[in-house]
């Protein structure tokens, strides 16, 4: 497959990189035991791909390292892969959705899809992906409910799952986890000019789970009483509405909830209606704090607004350094933005707002300064921006890649969408590297033309466009140095703006789960 080379660009303006900041990094190592649907003990998660060409010129996929959604990190299984999507909206026509699993391996792969709502018996059925490839459900699967969330429980090999969005006010990709947590948070709320946020939380076991959640506004913490031992019926779907929780046009809103009795997954939904926002998203939440955050696509540009929405939940204040970067010369560089992020609080940081930093795009790392206190004591980081044209806006908000997901290889199972910025790709290490792209189809992982060996600069960032006529498939990009990427996504109905979403970082295997959890 040719694609032109000149969907390609790279944006390294003669300005901007960081003193005095190691940009080298540890891989994570991580696992941890995955507890399925019935209760039975299954770890999950899925090997990645690693590509080596062969004599026609295709690369072979192999199995060599876990793929996970972030925050998440689990040991890879070699029986069982388990997905758990945050669910779709499903009783209302206008809004379609499905369920992409992907298979670059070279057999066959069979899943177990199990249908979650409320008030209902869950719905299982039995798929079969073909190798290298993937296929589309319908993730409602004909059930009629406020939410539908899917587990997808992979039997014998290892495969890769993403949910879709098809909202009129926008399209959204959607990472699923791989195993369900204690602890979920949200630094992102807005319920401004009426907007609607719901909080969807699934509960995938066979026992309830007993959840306390609290929110933060601009003026305070609250923990209402009726949120507290707050419980999740076995094997359902809740969201709450903010607005009915007392958050009522609140432009600041961060959502903490912790289980007291089993586990949960939890997404956010956004319906963006005015006061400079516009759109919607759906997201997974980050289900640990951390002590560092990046963010491959920052952007100062005409048009458009950026801000760091930081939730601090921990009961301490935190030291923050924020670093713009884009890999020129450390002579040009600026300083690295110093803040504090009260406990139990949000701040934003208006990056329009620092004279010092260049128009263009760069990359984002907002890391703690008191490591001494531990990673439970991190933060949860999201990054908002709105895209204006005249009087039409875009907003698009993405969770931060947190300490140590950062990879050599990363894949996109829905794909992407053909823009001439799908891919953006930061290069998290001092050493300069080189950047290919791939898409998974019969003659396996193959380079996308024009997009192989490109050069990506030492703690520099990349923008990759992707042509149209693209196959929908599984799309890898694979680096010779670790690198964090992200997607923007074109939001579909012609609407204006781009959504957000990171691909998935294959990971290292080890013994250890290095959980991030609050204290």
């Amino acid at each position: 497959m040719k694609l032109g080379t000149s969907f390609f660009k790279s944006e390294t303006p003669s300005h901007m990189t960081v003193r005095q900041v190691a940009m080298v990094v540890t891989v994570l190592a991580a696992s941890l035991a995955l507890i399925v649907v019935d209760n039975g003990a299954n770890n999950g998660a899925n090997n990645g791909a690693n590509s080596g060409a062969n004599s026609d010129g295709a690369f072979n996929v192999t199995e060599v390292s876990a793929l996970a959604p972030m925050p998440h990190v689990a040991a890879a299984d070699a029986l069982t892969t388990n997905w758990f999507c945050p669910g779709v909206p499903a009783n209302d026509d206008s809004i379609s959705s499905n369920l992409v699993i992907s298979n670059a391996s070279e057999a066959d792969i069979s899943a177990t899809v199990t249908l979650l709502s409320s008030g209902q018996t869950p719905v299982v059925n039995a798929v079969s992906i073909p190798a290298r490839s993937h296929i589309s459900l319908d993730a409602r699967g004909g059930i009629s409910a406020q939410f539908v969330s899917a587990v997808v429980e992979i039997i014998g090999s290892q495969g890769s799952v993403e949910q879709i969005v098809r909202h009129p006010a926008g399209d959204a990709v959607v990472l699923c986890a791989n195993q369900p947590e204690t602890d979920w948070y949200f630094a992102d709320g807005f319920t401004g000019a009426d907007s609607i946020e719901q909080i969807v939380m699934t509960n995938p076991y066979v026992d309830a789970t007993v959840v306390d959640i609290t929110f933060v506004t601009a003026d305070a913490e609250r923990s209402p009483e009726q949120l507290q031992g707050f419980v999740l019926p076995a094997n359902s779907v809740t969201a709450l509405s903010m607005d009915q929780q007392g958050a009522r046009n609140e432009p600041i809103l961060a959502v903490s909830i912790r289980a007291s009795s089993g586990r949960l997954v939890a997404g956010r939904v956004q319906h963006y209606l005015g006061q400079g926002r516009l759109g919607f998203s759906m997201s997974l939440g980050a289900s640990a704090m951390s002590t560092q955050w990046w963010f491959s696509n920052g952007e100062k540009l005409a048009g458009n607004t950026e801000s760091l929405v930081i939730y601090n939940p921990s009961s301490r204040d935190r030291s923050l350094s924020v670093v713009f970067v884009n890999g020129s010369d450390s002579a040009n560089s600026i300083d690295p933005l110093l803040i504090t992020a009260p406990a139990h609080r949000v701040i934003t940081v208006d990056t329009g707002g620092i004279p010092s930093l260049p128009v263009g795009r760069y990359g984002i790392i907002v890391s703690t300064n008191d490591q001494d206190l531990g990673d439970s004591l991190g933060v949860v980081v999201e990054q908002v921006i709105n895209r204006r044209d005249g009087n039409t806006v875009g907003t698009s908000v993405v969770l931060g890649a947190p300490r140590n997901s950062e990879s050599t290889t990363w894949s996109a199972p829905s794909g992407v969408t053909a823009s001439e910025d799908s891919l953006q790709i930061m290069n998290t290490t001092s050493q300069e590297g080189t950047v290919s792209v791939l898409q998974v189809g019969p003659a396996g992982a193959v380079v996308l033309g024009g997009l192989e060996n490109l050069v990506l600069p030492a703690g520099g960032v990349l923008s990759i466009g992707v042509p149209a006529g693209l196959p929908d498939a599984q799309i890898i990009v694979q680096a010779t140095t670790t690198v964090v990427v992200q997607r923007l996504l074109l939001r579909g109905y012609g609407l204006f703006g781009r959504s957000a979403v990171h691909a998935l970082p294959h990971l290292p295997l080890v013994d250890n789960f290095l959980s991030e959890t609050a204290p």
